[in-house]
């Protein structure tokens, strides 16, 4: 069985971090939107996937949703 992906936006943030973390701890395969990827590197040692992007830029989250089943936002 696949791990469910979910997207997690603002995953560098406080509550987006905390999001991002318990989603890993529970075996999802998380995908972390941030727009300044290098604050994302304890997310990747943990085994997301960071991806650069701004919730405001919809190309971006177009992109980052591809192959998502779950947005956390």
């Amino acid at each position: 069985m696949t791990a469910e992906k979910a997207l997690v936006t603002g995953a560098t943030g406080y509550i987006g971090g905390h999001v991002a973390r318990r989603l890993l701890a529970e075996g999802y395969d998380v995908r972390a939107l941030a727009r300044d990827p290098r604050k994302g590197e304890d997310l990747r040692e943990l085994g997301a996937e960071v991806v650069q992007g701004d919730v405001r830029d919809s190309g971006s989250v177009n992109k980052a949703v591809d192959g998502v089943d779950t947005v956390y936002n």
